[in-house]
């Protein structure tokens, strides 16, 4: 049988009739952002289906027309815990993040701020997230059982980490906010500030708890950091990360088509190189920066406990709606203080939830 022109080319004309009906989509919840703050179910959805659609590269294109729009705060001499010596290396560690995805720092986070974040984390209430089998429906609110833990995952509400002194230390760190505007190449927001713990309570893989792999797809771009606040070896559920997935067309069509879906390493293993599956271990007080937009995961624990703090910076709230919503209600010292009033849009996640995006 003859195929015609017309057939052949109706696949593709089928793809560019959603591209362009998802486009649209999006630029209606814009709209509708704009005016309220806030982004539309169906917006979100159509950015998640035209970044599956186009391989990434509409969140490349929204991303440049935000850095357009939010151009970068200059940071005379931005000092913190990435301990860069000048904008050259801060410009590298952006330049690799480009490429690879991730950027593995040479410093670690202090002993002492280590020691405050593992005491909060040992004596303040935190939830159990919900596991695939259900089990943490068992698990009552209260501060982490750390000798029997009912639940794989025990996390921290933000309204409570926003208030703690050492964490607004870590918020007003003028390191991470340069790193983060360089590669957002926008000003940044705050939109995320984790704190949690992963246990043994079960080996196998869970997806509620993402220990498969996946691609987070929460904004336009962003940035985020990972410490770990306990020394992690390969049993104690290291981070996973498969470098270069992040760039637009690293991710298989074949994975795309599935949506958020959860990977198994065999699927991931199959498409990528072996030394591209990176798995992050190392001494408490490790830093991370990651683009998950790319595949990652976090390995199961099968022995002892890991405590994790992340932060993410994004160029935009435009996009999925962030559970664990709070107010700063305190300042620890003025420097802090001066710091949010410097950078009102970094933290106005956190803040007025009238203050422009």
């Amino acid at each position: 049988m003859t195929i015609s022109p017309a057939q052949q080319n109706f696949p593709s004309l089928r793809h560019l009739a959603r591209v362009a009906l998802s486009s649209l989509r999006v630029l209606a919840g814009l709209a509708a952002y704009r005016l309220s703050g806030r982004t539309p179910a169906f917006a979100y959805q159509a950015l998640v289906r035209l970044f599956t659609l186009t391989r990434g590269r509409s969140n490349d294109l929204l991303a440049a027309l935000i850095g357009r729009l939010r151009r970068p705060y200059y940071l005379e001499q931005p000092e913190g815990i990435l301990n860069f010596r000048n904008d050259a290396e801060r410009h590298a560690a952006a330049d690799a993040l480009r490429t690879r995805g991730y950027f593995l720092f040479p410093e670690q986070l202090p002993a002492e701020l280590c020691d405050k974040l593992l005491q909060f984390a040992l004596t303040h209430p935190c939830t159990a997230r919900a596991t695939d089998s259900g089990d943490a429906a068992r698990a009552q609110p209260g501060v982490y059982p750390r000798g029997e833990p009912q639940a794989i995952i025990y996390e921290f509400h933000p309204g409570d980490l926003i208030n703690q002194p050492d964490v607004q230390r870590l918020m007003g760190d003028g390191s991470l906010l340069a790193l983060a505007q360089d590669y957002l190449g926008a000003q940044p927001v705050l939109d995320t500030v984790n704190l949690w713990w992963s246990t043994a309570h079960s080996q196998q893989p869970d997806r509620n708890a993402a220990q498969l792999y996946h691609f987070d797809m929460d904004h336009v771009r962003w940035l985020k950091f990972f410490i770990y606040l306990t020394d992690m070896t390969p049993a104690r559920g290291p981070h996973c990360f498969v470098a270069g997935s992040h760039r637009s067309g690293g991710i298989p069509d074949s994975f795309l088509a599935q949506g958020y879906a959860r990977l198994t390493d065999a699927e991931v293993a199959a498409c990528y190189p072996a030394e591209d599956l990176i798995e992050f271990t190392g001494r408490r007080g490790t830093i991370i920066a990651e683009d998950t937009r790319g595949l990652h995961k976090g390995k199961p624990v099968l022995q002892g406990d890991r405590l994790m703090f992340e932060f993410e910076f994004s160029n935009s709230l435009f996009g999925a709606a962030l559970p664990g919503k709070g107010t700063i209600t305190q300042f620890h010292n003025s420097s802090f203080r001066r710091f949010v009033a410097a950078h009102r849009r970094v933290f106005s996640r956190w803040m007025d939830p009238a203050t422009p995006r």
